[in-house]
């Protein structure tokens, strides 16, 4: 009601006022009109203040990034402990027991929920199917949109991750609470019509919130949001991001009174021998990430060739995840709590190799079979367990002492996980976080820089920009290229481009185009499709007068730059490298392909400048200038 009081007098004209019949019993009368006049000036007054600094303050900037981070470590914690609860209803686990730590379970009732797990799953992709658009993830939308998601895209993603973790499968839960969180804080900053590099910013303030709820560990989320969804890290971008961390690992502590953390208590640590050990430790794990990220593509490939439908591969995939769990039941869940009883227990050689395999393996086929999640935890509990095997066959050899075999899997963990995630420091200091312990910088550092090189000399992807390759994007991380895509020919291009038709007249061309009017001048066939460009000084001093009655079309095979032409749409990513692959200077615009229609031109120079200008408004966005 008060809206539309505010709409009459925004629209008033004069005294008395002319309104609409229908809202002349809102209208205050005699002395109660001029104070509402006042108060509508007010606000347009400080309407564009208000936005100014909701755009422009760093403060608000902050305050939004740890709003974001604690509702991520809100979101984070209540999808972790749906999914534990989900566990212990469908699994019927004695109170306080986690299923990856389960020692023993039925072969039917285990397949059975798995596979109802499937079927859920699939019945989401045929509400998908109709959706028809890739859902973008924080990564994709920091890389090629400026930060901007759908939050009932990644409500969507998060529910499948929900019925993926809830039902045992054997993956993490991290894929959806960062892609819910990486939502939340792009809606925030559209709503707050924050710049582009802002957006992006609080993208990653909800991952690093989302990280540093989950896993209790600030340092690494906040590594985790500038490694992996922000792509870079200044100054300027720190507070915000380390601010959502904080937010999410108290937000997370205050609801659940605990956190998703990871006992582990290495001590010893030995010698200087353990420098070659961390590093061949690393290599190691990063030839087995290599091997789990060749697994889930071999899998899908798989699937597809055989036929089954979208929707009926999850069922497929949870009846064979189910099965091989009913022998080996560590298989499921994200592998946390077999995580801590692997360490606390330690299990046999011939153990851990069966679980690592199996782990991989059931690992590749509940991605590949289409279940929702993400290989975080799974990395970890796989890390750890390539080292646990390193220490035991260290132990065997008398290289290692029995007490260090902690040290070993907590460097597996890290460099396993620094492997597949593709995010180095956020590993290496959730290593640290998770341990408690500053002794166990050096071998982790050192298995985390083994892993990276080796995935980036044999394989050179992590696994999310696998997943990009994959779907034909060239993306190696969050940094902002979109900007290179959206710019397209059409915005580049000069449009002061004169057409004439074939069929004039050399003597009307001269007439029209005078020495020093113009350089050249595109010349089009009857269908008014660009054939060619006419150089102007070239036709007034190299043609006879006997000539100037033949039209243009005697001309043709001298037209220059006949085949230089790309469609308005062309990235600017891709009109960069055309200059060098034609070998000119020069190209010219077409509206499309099928009609040819010269629309302007764009030089090699003028491309290359706006190149620079883009490249330093993007460095200003970055540091804060």
């Amino acid at each position: 009601m008060a809206g539309k009081v505010c709409l009459c007098y925004c629209r008033m004209t004069s005294d008395p006022p002319q309104f609409h019949s229908q809202y002349m019993h809102l209208v205050p009368v005699g002395r109660n009109r001029r104070p509402l006049r006042w108060g509508v000036a007010v606000v347009r007054a400080y309407r564009g203040f208000l936005r100014r600094l909701l755009r422009d303050n760093a403060f608000i900037l902050v305050v939004a990034a740890a709003f974001v981070g604690a509702a991520s470590g809100t979101i984070a914690s209540l999808m972790i402990l749906f999914a534990e609860t989900a566990h212990t209803f469908l699994f019927r686990l004695s109170p306080g027991e986690r299923l990856s730590s389960v020692t023993d379970l039925p072969l039917l009732p285990t397949a059975l929920v798995v596979t109802a797990g499937g079927v859920l799953v699939g019945l989401t992709y045929l509400y998908q199917s109709r959706l028809r658009r890739v859902i973008v993830d924080p990564i994709e939308a920091n890389a090629l949109y400026g930060g901007r998601m759908s939050m009932r895209d990644s409500a969507f993603v998060a529910l499948q991750s929900l019925l993926s973790s809830g039902f045992g499968l054997s993956l993490g839960i991290e894929g959806g609470f960062t892609q819910a969180a990486g939502a939340v804080g792009s809606k925030v900053g559209q709503l707050l019509n924050r710049r582009r590099h802002d957006v992006r910013m609080l993208v990653g303030a909800g991952a690093a919130g989302g990280i540093a709820g989950a896993f209790a560990a600030p340092f690494a989320g906040a590594a985790y949001g500038f490694e992996l969804i922000v792509g870079s890290y200044t100054v300027a971008t720190l507070s915000p991001v380390v601010a959502a961390a904080v937010a999410g690992h108290l937000a997370a502590r205050l609801l659940v009174g605990h956190s998703y953390h990871i006992a582990l208590t290495p001590n010893g640590y030995g010698n200087d021998g353990y420098v070659i050990l961390a590093l061949v430790l690393g290599v190691a794990c990063g030839l087995l990430s290599v091997g789990l990220m060749r697994g889930v593509t071999w899998v899908e490939r798989l699937f597809r060739q055989s036929g089954i439908r979208d929707a009926f591969r999850p069922c497929v995939g949870g009846l064979l995840v189910g099965t091989m769990a009913a022998f080996v039941p560590h298989l499921l869940g994200s592998g946390h709590d077999a995580m801590a009883l692997l360490l606390h227990n330690g299990w046999p050689l011939q153990l851990l190799i069966v679980v690592l395999i199996g782990k991989i393996a059931a690992s590749a086929l509940s991605l590949g079979s289409g279940f929702r999640g993400g290989l975080f935890s799974t990395s970890l509990f796989l890390g750890a367990t390539t080292g646990a095997i390193a220490g035991t066959l260290g132990v065997m050899t008398g290289y290692v002492a029995a007490s260090d075999v902690a040290m070993m899997s907590l460097v597996g963990m890290a460099s396993f996980g620094a492997a597949v995630v593709g995010a180095p420091m956020a590993m290496a200091l959730l290593a640290i976080e998770v341990s408690g312990d500053l002794m166990v910088v050096e071998p982790v550092l050192l298995g985390v820089l083994a892993a990276t090189l080796t995935v980036r000399q044999v394989f050179g992807y992590s696994f999310a920009t696998w997943r990009f390759h994959l779907r034909g994007e060239a993306i190696l991380g969050g940094e902002d290229v979109g900007w290179v895509r959206q710019t397209t020919a059409r915005d580049l291009m000069r449009r002061d481009l004169d057409a004439v038709p074939l069929s004039m007249t050399l003597s009307d061309f001269r007439s029209r185009f005078p020495v020093g009017s113009t350089k050249y001048v595109a010349v089009m066939d009857e269908k008014s499709a660009y054939v060619g460009l006419a150089d102007v000084a070239a036709i007034h001093s190299d043609l006879q007068d006997t000539t100037l009655d033949a039209t243009l079309e005697f001309l043709k095979p001298a037209l220059n730059y006949c085949n230089d032409w790309v469609v308005s749409s062309t990235p600017f990513d891709k009109l960069v490298h055309l200059f060098e692959q034609r070998e000119t200077e020069r190209l010219i615009i077409v509206d499309t392909e099928a009609t040819k229609r010269a629309v302007g031109y764009v030089t090699e120079a003028f491309a290359l400048r706006r190149y620079r200008q883009e490249l330093e408004a993007r460095q200003r966005e970055i540091f804060g200038n």
